[in-house]
Parts: C-alpha cells; structure tokens; sequence
C-alpha cells in the first residue's frame, strides 16, 4: 500500500518584492535555504520589471513562486499581488538586501504566534561590518514626515518598535486582511508606514527580537526615475497625512509651491497630478 506523504502547512508566506537587486536576491534566497523553518515556508519573489539577472537568479531556487510584473508598478502594487498567492498564517516582507540568519524565520514566527499584544516581529539586523544597522524610525508625523534611521539602543534586548520598514518584517495574514491589505493609493513608498501606523492604532505592538538576526546589505541601484521618486513620496505622504491625521491637502500645497519656486517645474507637473509609480510612465 503506497503510503501518502504528509503534507506540511505552510506557516509564514515569504514576500520579497525586487526590482534591479540580482546579487542581493541570490544572497538573501540562499540564507532562507538554510532556514530551521525552511520546510513550512513558502517563498514569493515579485520581479518589478528588472533589467539585470533576477529571472535567472529565481531559476535556480525552483523551490519558489516568481511573479514577473510586465512594469514597474511600485512596491504597495506589487506586494499586494504576491499578498493574493500566499498561503501562510503570517507574512514575512523581505528585502532582497537582508540576509536572515538561519534561526530568524522561527524566531519572528514564534514571536508573532505566542503574544497576543505583538502583531509583527521583526529582526535585529547589523550591517557587512557587524555594526548595528540603522533601519528603525518614528512614525511620519506633520512635523517631521523624513524620521531619521537609527540603530537599536541596546540590540541585545528586546524592544517594541514604531515603524521598522519593510526591511524584514513579520506580520499575521489576519491583521493584513483587516487592513483589507495595502492601500492602492501608495505607490512605492509610504505602505510600510501605513502598516506600522496601522498596528499602532490597533493598540497592537512591533516586536524587535534580538534573537533574530540578519544582515542589511547596501542596496543596488533600482534604476528609479529620481523626478518620480520625489513626486511619488509627496503623493504617499498626502495619502498618509489625510488617513491618520485629518489632511494631506496642506502638504500638497507646500509642496507644489515649493517645487514651483525653485524652479523644478517638471516636479510641480507631477504633483499636481499625483505621479506615482504605477507602471503608466514606462
């Protein structure tokens, strides 16, 4: 009588949005080989359209899903499409330029899954050198929507943390759902800030687990239009100003005005119409 394998559930989704990043997707493909979680993960690498060798990079992991997007959507499109094929309890945003020790998944999972106050985990990251990476910031707020990166005061002790990127982050598929995902309305930045936002609101916390460890890479250069980058930042941050503190008409302004007057007009142009990355401009 044959006998049917067992078939393993899949406990956390790994999402790796690249766009341009060949060497760091190789690196960081590689360490989640070796994962102590490797048998109950799933990985999804959604390809922005690059231009280098991450097709060939995915080709030699068959143990993977790959979504090539035919354009650069930006990454809250992007994400939210690999988000549809995933079938993990919980989410594990990855950037192509963190390479994760082999405990890591397991730890943020555990993390995740035993606290009911922690709605994400995330890892305690150092750079190549072994120095504290800088990857953690304050919330965005009207006063100051560019928080400085900063390192972890004491990387050996665990901390509750505002707005950690989407460097490595783990988060419940439920509080995801919740959120009815990402917003659309963000292009390439600002949907980690509205994650995190979001699980400051619930009441919930972002967990930094010191047991969890990683290395942050440099990161490639993506190839981005440096003019849409901007126009898709103000944009972003118009959208996250009206959604948790009341209007982002204001900023808008400011910043149409200021693009005006130092002459950029071709910025001013994009901000008035609310140019994002959202595949239109290639």
């Amino acid at each position: 009588m044959e006998v049917t394998p067992a078939v393993v559930p899949i406990r956390v989704s790994v999402l790796c949005v690249a766009r341009n990043q060949d060497q760091n997707l190789r690196r960081c493909l590689a360490a989640l080989s070796i994962s102590s979680l490797a048998k109950e993960i799933e990985i999804i690498v959604v390809d922005l359209a690059s231009t280098d060798q991450t097709s060939l990079v995915v080709e030699g992991n068959p143990n993977l899903s790959y979504l090539r997007l035919p354009k650069n959507f930006g990454w809250t499109k992007a994400a939210n499409i690999g988000l549809r094929s995933t079938q993990g309890e919980s989410i594990l945003f990855l950037d192509p330029r963190v390479e994760l020790a082999p405990g890591a998944v397991e730890i943020l999972a555990d993390a995740v899954e035993e606290n009911g106050a922690v709605a994400a985990a995330i890892p305690t990251l150092t750079g190549p050198d072994a120095r504290p990476a800088s990857y953690l910031r304050q919330l965005p707020s009207p006063q100051n929507l560019r928080p400085d990166l900063t390192s972890p005061a004491d990387p050996t002790t665990a901390e509750s943390v505002e707005y950690p990127g989407s460097f490595a982050l783990l988060i419940r598929k439920s509080f995801l759902k919740g959120m009815n995902f990402l917003d659309q309305r963000y292009g390439e930045l600002w949907a980690d800030a509205e994650i995190a936002a979001q699980v400051k609101s619930a009441g919930r916390r972002i967990l930094r687990c010191p047991g969890a460890g990683g290395i942050l890479h440099p990161e490639q250069p993506k190839q981005l239009d440096a003019g849409l980058l901007e126009s898709d930042w103000h944009a972003g941050a118009a959208v996250y100003l009206k959604k948790h503190h009341g209007s982002g008409f204001g900023h808008s302004v400011g910043a149409t005005f200021s693009s005006l007057f130092s002459g950029r007009l071709s910025l001013t142009r994009r901000i008035v119409s609310g140019d994002k990355f959202d595949g239109t401009q290639e």
